[in-house]
């Protein structure tokens, strides 16, 4: 497939993983957003609804029962006041007239008439009711002197007073509140305080330490309730500790669950993508390598082909001279093919895990002698030059003698054929401690840095630039690092482009 078409794909890809990101996020602060105002829509319903039956409550609602006792008596009292006081109003001549009452006093002592007064029915009921008012008021307050403790005592139910003694009521006042939130669909317990707005303190807070929390808190209402009388302002104030808290942490996790879900869709794509590049490296490998066996093959058989038809000619075959060179030249085409099957096939098998060497002592000086020894003909006959210095002595391994004559093979013709110009091949052997270093140097077209991480992967094939000519099916430095591998050494490349290159192999003599 075309480049331009997975750069368009994966564009697309990521544009529509960052836009469903970009509208995760959105929605996410959308519905914190949202529930923000539902939450706090939720509670100040619920304490408009508190502070409507905080309202409708009387002092005596909140304080304990013996409290509530003493002040509902002192208002009954307070009340038969009033009434007798409206009496004497009604009736005001002849409450006054010293000529025909006596009282104490105060107008709050008993009424009598003088005697031998005559006065009218209404007159007479009027002082009969004021009396057993006072009898009934005087038997509720116990002694003559109740009114100046009745006022000593109510003011302690100022509200003021109710708010900061032990005998406010706050269970009552919490569960009120609870109440109504729960019944608002909100849940959670707050952190609930009384503020005094005039003497910026709280009078109240269920929890210790959390008072400055609350002077931040943005749910404070007014508490005013009937029957008590404020020259302060106090305000009812609520703290939800995890409320946005908990909603945020929610809408987070969502979130990330989200990102993870198209992170780990992302890593999928990814390795889709790779694997499918992959396929179609391998596809153009595969290709490359057919195309490049079938030259490589088709070579070969064609000089053995002209070689038959050279032989049978009657005018070249009588001629022994002319005989040798035409045999020899279809020998050294069969052991190019030879070798070239033995690669693919020894490469091959390789890879399989169960394979094994067949390892023995071997010199590794004169392999490199007997595969130098063929090639320095095709090198004499491109006017070049290969230098051998072998000073490993001894240069005894153990190791598979076929794979190591076939791995000095592959590195000899990898000089070769990327030396179009300047054939100079240099090869050395020397000692190392434990290990043999053998070296292959030449001095052709190099690698480039990028060439030198894939050199080694099958079927691989380095850039020759303008240069067409160069033969071969990436297979021969593959098998080079098997060899290597298998005989626990290790291969290293060192190239510069334009100035050649020099492969290194240590190998262990043991």
């Amino acid at each position: 497939m075309k480049k331009a078409f997975w750069i368009s794909l994966i564009t697309l890809f990521t544009l529509a993983a960052a836009s469903l990101l970009v509208v995760q996020y959105v929605q996410m602060k959308r519905t914190v957003t949202v529930s923000d105002n539902l939450f706090n829509i939720s509670v100040n319903n619920a304490m408009d609804d508190m502070i409507e039956q905080l309202n409708r409550l009387k002092v005596e609602d909140y304080i304990s029962q013996k409290d509530r006792y003493k002040l509902l008596k002192y208002k009954r009292i307070e009340e038969l006041n009033e009434r007798m006081q409206n009496v004497v109003k009604e009736n005001y001549t002849t409450f006054y007239d010293t000529n025909k009452v006596q009282v104490g006093i105060t107008m709050i002592d008993s009424v009598k008439l003088l005697h031998g007064v005559k006065v009218s029915p209404a007159d007479s009921d009027a002082i009969s009711q004021y009396n057993a008012l006072l009898t009934t008021r005087d038997r509720l307050a116990g002694s003559n002197e109740f009114y100046n403790q009745f006022v000593n005592d109510i003011s302690e139910y100022v509200v003021d007073n109710i708010i900061t003694s032990s005998s406010f009521n706050y269970i009552l006042f919490d569960s009120l509140i609870t109440d109504k939130l729960m019944v608002n669909g909100v849940d959670i317990h707050p952190y609930v305080g009384i503020y005094d707005y005039t003497g910026d303190n709280f009078l109240y807070c269920n929890a210790d330490g959390m008072e400055d929390k609350l002077r931040e808190s943005p749910f404070k209402y007014r508490f005013h309730p009937n029957g008590m009388m404020s020259p302060s302002e106090y305000f009812i104030v609520l703290q939800f500790p995890l409320s946005s808290l908990l909603l945020k942490e929610n809408s987070t996790m969502y979130f990330l669950i989200s990102l993870i879900l198209i992170l780990l869709i992302f890593l999928l794509f990814t390795l889709s993508m790779r694997s499918i590049f992959k396929k179609e490296k391998l596809d153009k490998m595969k290709n490359d390598f057919i195309n490049n066996m079938t030259h490589e093959i088709k070579t070969p058989i064609a000089t053995i082909g002209l070689a038959c038809e050279m032989l049978q000619d009657p005018n070249i075959g009588t001629d022994p001279e002319s005989n040798r060179t035409y045999i020899g030249i279809i020998g050294d085409e069969n052991r190019r093919m030879r070798i070239l099957v033995e690669t693919i096939l020894q490469s091959s098998k390789m890879s399989n895990k169960n394979f094994e060497l067949n390892l023995k002592e071997i010199d590794l000086n004169a392999i490199v002698e007997s595969v130098t020894s063929n090639f320095r003909l095709q090198i004499s006959n491109r006017n070049g030059r290969l230098d051998c210095r072998l000073e490993a002595h001894p240069a005894l391994i153990l190791g598979d003698e076929l794979h190591i004559t076939n791995m000095i093979y592959n590195l000899i013709d990898n000089a070769i054929k990327y030396s179009p110009q300047q054939l100079e091949i240099e090869i050395s052997t020397i000692n190392d401690d434990s290990h043999i270093v053998l070296a292959v140097k030449d001095h052709g077209m190099g690698i480039s840095k990028e060439d030198q991480k894939h050199i080694f992967e099958r079927f691989y094939r380095v850039s020759t630039g303008n240069v067409h000519d160069v033969k071969g099916f990436g297979i021969g430095l593959s098998y080079v690092q098997q060899v290597v591998n298998l005989h626990k050494g290790n291969i290293s490349v060192d190239s510069t482009p334009g100035e050649g290159t020099t492969f290194r192999i240590s190998l262990p003599k043991e």
